[in-house]
């Protein structure tokens, strides 16, 4: 037998072998102890680190910044007339100001939504800082003058950078006298010495003093008497190369005779420069570009308006995170003024991009200070004649809108989206959103999609209709999205959000919501006295909303010719506007079709409004606009523009809470529920204690429901019948109830006769199987089902299951009101049964809403099962209507109905049922 090895022998036992492992143990922990007492050592005799010196910030005089600039004429482009700063860039500079002078964060929003040009920001804010600094008296060959002591620097970086920032900012031009003036007072600081860059950058503008306009050609023009406020900041990138309109003066010296001026050129210098904008474009390698700037800067601009976030891309939060965090690793002493431009960009500016998070798993974000200006123009500059705004317009403000299929399967499909970013695939949640828009967008049109395409090939040529009807179409983010390769195809297999998308699509073909809601409002503004104003997404909309809606109403054509109604874009309302006011008063009411969420609170934010506006929309746009309106009127400081906005958001939040989230079925098995009959109608519903609510009518009925099921109700402060939805812990004393009870259900029958439908259903499905099986390539019907089966692949199902499936002869002969279903009772089965008989998924879906869960014996007695059924056809009729066109006129005939059983509450008093 071979012999143990040492390491193969078991420890010893005995009390000498117990000595030395303890004296083994003993010398390793003395050795450990030896190695950290050297380790220590070293550690201690190196030299620490030198703590990094942070630079003291100078505080700035913001008040003289902004007197500074109040005292510099501005003059647009080529006109003679002295302009002044917008409040809107006012604000801008002087927040500016602020973060450049303690290192703060700030977010400003101009309302509504302008083009801000960031150029511009650093322009205006490079003049405050020379106009404001503090006056000396210099010593000038013997001779005591006006001088002025060393300007605040101006250094600020523009995230993320594009070459369209400038294009305001060269509309714009400085006066040449104040700026040159100012500028040669700070020149004669530098007479006595070389000087630096800040010599260079103030020689530079004193020269614009002699400008005349002759331009290099020898002729004089308006536009270049003056510099151009793009030109006071050079610009470049941190790393790389420059364009050649980067420079000081890029323009008067390419123009005129002042680049004859000899200099050093230290200001266009990005490292010795005091006044400089570095751009970092959205690309960017943001870590080394920050770092290739050797001293902090004073600010950074953070563009977040809605062009930058699309430079940025979807995910821009994250980049503007990111932004954000490096700046603060490499230059923590930054301020940061961040600019937005709609309410929820703001808020996610504030909280999300620049909030600052206290410590501990549950610490709160304290948001970052804000300011909301309202800007009535678009310009940098405005007349200097120009007074406060006044707000007139708007007193009565009006919702209607939808949500049924489409706004459930946008719901679906942004589920699915979220899904695809919280796993990691941004490219496929883009594409999903891109689909969410062409449906809201389809959904909102004024007509259906065939008849879009019918009056586009007849106004244009079909090359040119099928470029336009892109925008409307689905196939590509579709295809894209159930690519099996793709992971939405694996994320949607449980849900089927894209197949809901694409059934949506076709029945789009047919109808939209948008039709019969737009069409509702017609009829008052042809039969009112007053002009009215129709405004849709675009020009090319109106168009086809009037080319339809005049074959429905013969008279709008003529009062479109006559001007009476007006159709058009988004510009239309500001033609009129624009109007003498003699002329504009005329026009009494505009409704809005389909605006987005911005364009909504755009207009609303309007001077000029008519007395009575309308907003049409889908139930999302509206609830999302409500939020929004509301968290506005808190942040702006005009008085009448807040309370219009808050009428808004009132009459938009209760108005979706009216509409609810139905989607109606004309397919609902009612003929499987039995309603109950008497003077007592129960939406409780289940079992146990509850809370309920008791609804005593003045007819005699009473109504028992839980606290939150909603009730419908008819509103009478409409211009026409319009029924509404109410929680009936909200219901009081007064309202009118439409009563969904016995009476209401048996006659709503004889307009949705779902039960005698559901039985012819099942009878063409009998059919069918039989005419299926039949086909089946083999002699004798044992072997027909053991081949059927095989093609199932079901090994639950035997060939002695599946026959009692195929035996219809004598369904087949009996009378319709006796047939029974003989079909698989779960659906699984069931699509695989179909299916192995060659019946497609669409068809076999249809087969077994009606062949199986409508025929099926069990009854449910509960009155909520009927209400709910005919609760979303009262309270939001132009979904259903879109959805099942076939039904229009059973609609319309339902909702009349429905006003012979409307009754008044007497009472209602809450309990608990147990």
């Amino acid at each position: 037998m071979a012999k143990f090895r040492h390491h193969q022998k078991p420890p010893g036992s005995e009390l000498h072998d117990h000595a030395d492992q303890r004296r083994a143990a003993m010398d390793k922990r003395q050795e450990l102890l030896s190695r950290m007492a050297q380790s220590n050592a070293v550690r201690q005799a190196a030299p620490l680190p030198a703590k990094e010196v942070v630079p003291e910030r100078v505080a700035r005089d913001i008040d003289g910044y902004m007197e500074a600039l109040a005292r510099q004429p501005f003059h647009q482009l080529g006109q003679p007339a002295i302009a002044e700063i917008t409040p809107a860039y006012a604000q801008l500079v002087r927040s500016a100001a602020q973060v450049a002078s303690d290192g703060s964060t700030q977010v400003v929003m101009p309302w509504p939504p302008v083009r801000v040009s960031s150029s511009a920001i650093a322009g205006l804010l490079t003049i405050a800082a020379v106009g404001s600094a503090d006056a000396e008296q210099v010593e000038v060959q013997g001779s005591w003058e006006a001088g002025r002591h060393r300007a605040d620097r101006v250094r600020a970086i523009v995230f993320p950078y594009a070459r369209s920032t400038h294009a305001q900012a060269r509309q714009v031009q400085v006066g040449r006298h104040t700026l040159g003036e100012v500028n040669f007072e700070h020149v004669k600081r530098y007479l006595q010495d070389s000087g630096d860059a800040a010599k260079d950058f103030h020689q530079v503008m004193a020269r614009v003093r002699k400008l005349t306009g002759r331009a290099s050609d020898g002729r004089n023009y308006a536009e270049f008497e003056h510099p151009i406020l793009d030109e006071i900041v050079p610009h470049a990138a941190p790393r790389g190369d420059r364009s050649s309109n980067s420079t000081l003066l890029w323009r008067t010296r390419s123009k005129t005779d002042i680049a004859t001026q000899r200099r050093s050129g230290d200001a266009d210098h990005p490292a010795k420069a005091d006044f400089f904008l570095y751009t970092m474009r959205g690309e960017s390698r943001i870590g080394v570009d920050l770092r290739a700037i050797k001293d902090s800067p004073d600010l950074l601009i953070l563009d977040l308006t809605r062009t930058a976030r699309n430079r940025l891309g979807w995910d821009w939060v994250g980049k503007a995170i990111e932004m954000v965090s490096c700046l603060r690793q490499v230059h923590p002493t930054t301020g940061i003024l961040a600019i937005a431009d709609d309410p929820w960009t703001y808020r996610t500016a504030c909280f999300d991009i620049l909030g600052t998070k206290l410590p501990g798993r549950n610490g709160k974000v304290i948001p970052s200070s804000g300011h909301v200006t309202y800007s009535e123009t678009a310009e940098i500059v405005r007349s200097a004649a120009t007074g406060a705004s006044t707000f007139e317009g708007g007193d009565s403000i009006d919702v209607d809108g939808f949500f049924g299929d489409a706004g459930r399967g946008i719901e679906a499909v942004r589920h699915l989206a979220n899904s695809l970013a919280e796993r990691g695939d941004p490219n496929g949640a883009t594409t999903a959103r891109s689909l969410i828009a062409t449906v809201r967008r389809t959904a909102s049109l004024p007509g259906s999609l065939a008849e879009l395409s019918r009056f586009l090939e007849t106004e244009t040529s079909t090359a040119a209709a099928d470029d336009l009807l892109s925008v409307y179409r689905v196939n590509a983010d579709l295809a894209d999205l159930s690519d099996p390769r793709s992971l939405a195809s694996q994320v949607d297999a449980p849900d089927g959000a894209l197949e809901t998308a694409r059934n949506l699509m076709r029945s789009f073909d047919g109808a939209t919501p948008m039709t019969t809601l737009l069409e509702s409002v017609i009829p008052s503004a042809l039969r009112s006295s007053s002009k009215s104003v129709f405004v849709f997404r675009s020009d090319l909309v109106a168009e086809f909303a009037a080319n339809r809606l005049g074959v429905a109403n013969p008279k709008l054509g003529p009062r479109i010719e006559s001007e009476f109604v007006r159709f058009g874009g988004e510009r239309v309302l500001r033609a009129v506007s624009e109007l003498p006011a003699a002329a504009r008063n005329q026009f009494k009411r505009v409704v809005i079709v389909a605006p987005t969420r911005t364009a909504i609170l755009t207009t609303l934010s309007q001077p000029w409004l008519p007395g009575h506006v309308t907003v049409l929309a889908d139930a999302d746009t509206l609830a999302f606009a409500a939020r929004d309106a509301e968290r506005l009127a808190d942040e702006i400081d005009l008085a009448p523009l807040a309370a219009r906005l808050r009428s808004f958001a009132a009459k938009s939040s209760k108005r979706v809470e009216e509409i609810g989230r139905h989607v109606v079925r004309f397919e609902m098995p009612t003929d499987d529920v039995d309603f109950p009959n008497g003077s007592v109608i129960d939406l409780s519903g289940g079992r146990g204690e509850r809370n309920l609510v008791e609804i005593d009518l003045k007819n005699g009925q009473r109504i028992i429901a839980r606290r939150n099921t909603e009730i419908v109700l008819r509103d009478d402060g409409a211009a026409t019948t319009t029924f509404v939805e109410r929680a009936a812990s909200q219901v009081k004393e007064g309202d009118e109830v439409c009563v969904i009870g016995h009476g209401f259900v048996e006659r709503a029958r004889t307009l949705v006769n779902i039960q005698r439908t559901a039985a012819q259903e099942i009878r063409d499905y009998h059919e069918l199987i039989a005419e299926r099986f039949a086909a089946i390539p083999e002699l004798s019907t044992t072997s027909k089902l053991r081949a059927l089966v095989a093609t199932m692949g079901d090994t639950t199902v035997t060939p002695e299951r599946a026959r009692y499936w195929i035996d219809l002869d004598d369904e087949i002969e009996k009378p319709l009101h006796d047939v029974v279903p003989h079909a698989p009772q779960d659906e699984a089965t069931f699509m695989r049964f179909t299916g192995a008989l060659g019946i497609g998924e669409r068809m076999a879906a249809n087969f077994w809403r009606w062949a199986v869960v409508a025929q099926r014996s069990h009854r449910v007695r509960f009155g909520n099962v009927f209400h709910d059924a005919f609760r979303g056809i009262l309270t939001d009729p132009h979904a259903a209507m879109a959805s099942n066109r076939d039904h229009t006129d059973q609609i319309r005939i339902l909702r009349s109905m429905a006003e012979e059983h409307v009754a008044i509450v007497d009472k209602v008093r809450g309990y608990t049922a147990s």
